[in-house]
């Protein structure tokens, strides 16, 4: 801090403008018990859900048929891996039926995977029967260990156990292929496992919409921490479960398991989620009130994030409710005074309450050498003087050693400046103590006067001007006209150095 200081000065909105213009129409909306929360979201819900279900469907089916094709591509590389370093096909008869098997296996490995979910199945088809034409007769392949992958997908199974594995897949996706038209001919592992299929996708289709809302409800309302805890408990690593539900390795009896473990979560999710969702709703509502009303009143808007519940942001508003009230107070004061005489009197009445002494009328003139005349709005008398143009002034004492002159400019920016009888050490000490009450005093106007200071130092306590000092200077509008200038080096000096910057 410093015995001179430049402060620039806002009157909060809540005071200079009317109420509904201040705070917006949200206050007083919330202030009658009208605020209007969103409705939900789940207009024409059933026709949504159809299309969710259809389009989830659709997805499994989908990742199914890549998994498949993927483990397809796996087992026949593992097997040409074997075959090219000699392992395990003694019993294959002839160097041709090695090259042909070799081809046949290098053109499943290389064939491109195409975007259409029904010619992925066919590929993924046709390429099954040429394995499992292999298989069947070579029985030295068909005993061939598949090695264990890094997630676990084989666990050292044959390759005859993992074709039974891809045969269900295969055979469901026929079943699939004719909407279900040729069952006849299926097993039953093979109509169970469509049927699954089937509550898989309509399960994963509901799990997506939840994610999706709560994706929505984070990103227009913001989730609290516990309601993001909440959520995430419900879903941690569904992406991975839903994965694994989707290999050709998972059996019926696996995900049935599956099903179970995902209507779980979904029904933890369902148990709170409407709560979570119409109080976080009702918080979006109410954040919006308390960001115009905060910003009404100059108070600091903190993130949505902060308040944990709808009920502790209403506990908020009620507090700016209150000081609503106190800015009302004062919007009269400034209507009655103007701009900057209400300035000079929130001042006035802070540095009294500070036990800051107003220098007598008869003190000025001695200090100055002049006779101040009084501002004045109407009829009404200022505790402030009159100036340099619009600007106002008025003095203080400090202490018997120093004076605090006062000016409240027409811009609403604030100078401060302390001015000693004489320079000494004393001086210093009351200069810095009255330094570091100043951002006491500044967070009082806001409080109490609603008004919004940026102050910076302009010379530090250390730096002293006496009073012969103060009036002959060029910066005193009260300078006796014709008196000896003594220049104020250190308003030279600030010009100077602001002229050499702008070069």
């Amino acid at each position: 801090m410093s015995s001179g200081v430049e402060a620039d000065g806002i009157v909060a909105a809540a005071v200079i403008l009317p109420v509904a213009a201040a705070y917006g129409a949200g206050w007083l909306a919330w202030q009658g018990g009208k605020l209007l929360i969103e409705a939900n979201r789940a207009v024409d819900r059933q026709i949504a859900e159809k299309k969710r279900q259809l389009e989830e469907a659709a997805r499994h089916r989908k990742m199914a048929a890549i998994s498949a094709h993927s483990q397809l591509v796996d087992m026949c590389s593992q097997i040409l891996s074997q075959i090219e370093t000699g392992s395990n096909t003694r019993s294959i008869a002839s160097f041709a039926e090695i090259e042909q098997l070799k081809y046949d296996l290098t053109s499943i490995c290389k064939e491109a995977l195409p975007d259409d979910t029904a010619q992925i199945e066919s590929l993924t088809s046709l390429g099954y029967l040429k394995l499992d034409k292999v298989v069947q007769q070579q029985s030295q392949i068909a005993a061939m260990t598949m090695s264990e992958t890094e997630t676990g997908l084989y666990r050292g199974l044959s390759v005859a156990d993992l074709m039974d594995d891809i045969r269900l897949v295969v055979e469901t996706m026929s079943v699939h292929a004719t909407d279900g038209q040729n069952v006849a001919a299926a097993n039953p592992d093979v109509l169970e496992r469509a049927k699954l299929n089937e509550e898989f996708s309509h399960i994963t289709a509901e799990i997506m919409e939840a994610l999706e809302t709560v994706q929505f409800l984070s990103s227009t309302y913001g989730l609290t921490a516990s309601g993001s805890a909440w959520f995430h408990s419900c879903f941690n690593g569904i992406d991975m479960q839903i994965e694994v539900l989707c290999r050709p390795t998972t059996s019926n009896q696996e995900l049935k398991k599956g099903i179970r473990r995902l209507r779980d979560a979904l029904d933890q999710y369902e148990t709170m989620a409407p709560s979570i969702e119409n109080d976080l709703k009702r918080m979006g509502a109410l954040y919006k009130v308390y960001v115009d009303a905060s910003r009404a009143l100059g108070e600091v808007v903190v993130d949505i994030k902060a308040f944990k519940s709808a009920s502790e942001l209403e506990k908020k508003l009620r507090y700016l409710q209150e000081r609503a009230k106190k800015a009302q107070e004062c919007a009269e004061i400034y209507k009655k005074l103007g701009p900057a005489a209400y300035m000079c009197y929130a001042w006035d009445q802070e540095l009294r309450t500070m036990g800051y002494e107003v220098h007598s009328r008869k003190k000025i003139s001695e200090m100055a050498r002049s006779k101040p005349v009084r501002a004045k709005v109407g009829e009404d008398k200022l505790p402030f003087y009159e100036w340099n143009n619009a600007d106002l002034t008025q003095l203080y004492s400090v202490s018997s050693q120093c004076a605090l002159q006062v000016i409240v400019h027409d811009d609403g920016s604030v100078s401060m400046q302390t001015i000693a009888e004489e320079e000494s050490e004393d001086v210093v000490y009351v200069q810095r103590s009255h330094c570091s009450q100043l951002s006491a005093l500044h967070e009082n106007l806001r409080k109490n006067w609603f008004i919004l200071y940026d102050y910076e130092e302009t010379e530090s306590p250390e730096v002293i001007k006496t009073v012969a000092q103060w009036r002959t200077t060029e910066e005193n509008a009260w300078r006796t006209p014709g008196e000896t200038v003594i220049t104020d080096q250190r308003a030279k000096s600030k010009e100077a150095d602001k002229t050499k910057r702008m070069q």
